[in-house]
């Protein structure tokens, strides 16, 4: 069937670009949607149409621990969704964060890190980067200046959660942006709490988003998979700091390229052909979800403000909140994860044991509303000083909001309170 002539706008709404990419694709057979690829490898014609494949020298498939047709088309999805440089898809958000950074330090390189992390990610940090040579710098990460004098020669990126979880706050992105170009270093964003629907480069202005894409994309916790973005603001290769320079002649995607060349050929993190395709199913509706989770999220939060077994509620959409300016001024919605503080661990226990439509899951990004104990579950092997510094309190609920009937939900809320 011939590919239809008619292309998109690259300045379609976001909405448009989730369904559509900025080109209209057709696929065999008058398909809407692409097709799984579960082959491994792929054959060619001749040997000296394989040489030039392997050699870089002309577009195709070697074998799908590197790149997959349905893969591909997910991260091509997702980059002009986003309006980027281009997409790496992982086997998991997990692998997506090690490998983003492990494509900028090596053994005796530095980082900068906030200290308001996701469990994984704060070992991550802490225990697997540090036996591989790679030392972390914790920061707060409401406070760049602080951090001037942790930037020597081996310094080479910062990274950031954009909401940090569960703790809610929100770094000043902006001041960071200046901070690294002041110093030649990388800006790494976690923006999965954000997703690709909220993520705006030119409005968050970091150099690599990284999303664990086993939330919202698909919509119903059916996938697992991550994917990291160059955002296309970074200069790979005429940035001295960074040691691209190996790989000048890949151009503006050096950094891509060893993710995909390097990193995943070596690692193999690759992801699912099926995964791939859930996440694009999932995506064309992604923002409809995500709208009436926050809006949902909002209601929720200002109900539990009101409540008196509630002690605090973390949750930068509220008015009262120490994010909220820095929230609304960056981003578009404040996101569907909250979370509030009740009397003490066993009052949290008592709240959790008494939902009855609410889900004691430890997930998020789900179409179903979730709740957990972050300090007995995520955080149950870290020290209290360690979870501490990553804002996690013993008296701590963290929500996950879905797309369930706001007042379905709030009733559940409320009788579980009761029950305290």
């Amino acid at each position: 069937m011939p590919k239809p002539k008619n292309k998109q706008s690259p300045g379609r709404h976001i909405d448009t670009r989730l369904v559509h990419g900025t080109e209209r694709e057709s696929w065999p057979d008058g398909a809407t949607l692409p097709p799984v690829v579960y082959s491994s490898a792929f054959a060619y014609e001749t040997a000296g149409e394989m040489e030039e494949v392997f050699s870089g020298r002309r577009e195709g498939m070697v074998y799908s621990r590197l790149a997959n047709p349905t893969v591909g088309d997910l991260e091509k999805r997702v980059t002009q969704a986003c309006g980027a440089r281009g997409a790496v898809a992982m086997s998991s958000g997990a692998a997506a964060i090690a490998m983003s950074l492990l494509a900028l330090a090596k053994s005796g390189d530095e980082l900068i890190a906030s200290r308001l992390l996701f469990g994984g990610t704060y070992t991550l940090f802490t225990k697997t980067l540090a036996d591989l040579g790679v030392k972390v710098h914790l920061v707060d990460p409401s406070d760049p200046a602080a951090a001037e004098s942790l930037v020597g020669p081996a310094t080479r990126a910062v990274f950031l959660e954009a909401i940090a979880n569960p703790s809610m706050s929100v770094p000043d992105i902006h001041a960071w942006r200046k901070f690294c170009d002041s110093h030649g270093l990388a800006l790494v964003l976690d923006a999965t709490l954000l997703t690709p629907y909220l993520f705006n480069p030119e409005q968050v202005p970091a150099d690599v988003a990284v999303f664990s894409a086993s939330k919202y994309l698909a919509g119903a916790a059916s996938v697992i998979g991550g994917l990291v973005l160059d955002t296309g603001r970074m200069d790979w290769v005429g940035n001295r700091r960074l040691s691209f320079a190996e790989l000048r002649p890949e151009g503006e995607k050096a950094y891509l390229a060893r993710l995909r060349k390097r990193l995943l050929f070596d690692c193999g993190a690759s992801l699912s052909p099926m995964n791939a395709f859930l996440m694009m199913v999932g995506m064309e509706s992604l923002g409809l979800r995500l709208e009436r989770q926050c809006a949902t999220s909002l209601e929720i939060a200002r109900f539990l403000e009101s409540r008196p077994q509630v002690r605090q509620v973390n949750y930068p959409g509220l008015p009262g909140s120490p994010s909220y300016e820095l929230c609304r001024a960056q981003y578009a919605l404040p996101g569907s994860l909250l979370s509030f503080r009740l009397a003490d661990k066993a009052a949290c226990f008592r709240f959790l044991d008494a939902l009855e439509l609410v889900q004691r899951v430890t997930n998020l990004g789900d179409t179903r509303t979730l709740a957990l104990h972050p300090a007995s579950t995520i955080y149950a092997s870290f020290w209290k000083h360690e979870q501490e510094e990553a804002g996690v309190t013993e008296d701590l609920i963290r929500l996950s909001v879905g797309i369930e009937h706001s007042g379905d939900i709030i009733s559940d809320l409320e009788q579980a309170l009761n029950a305290i």
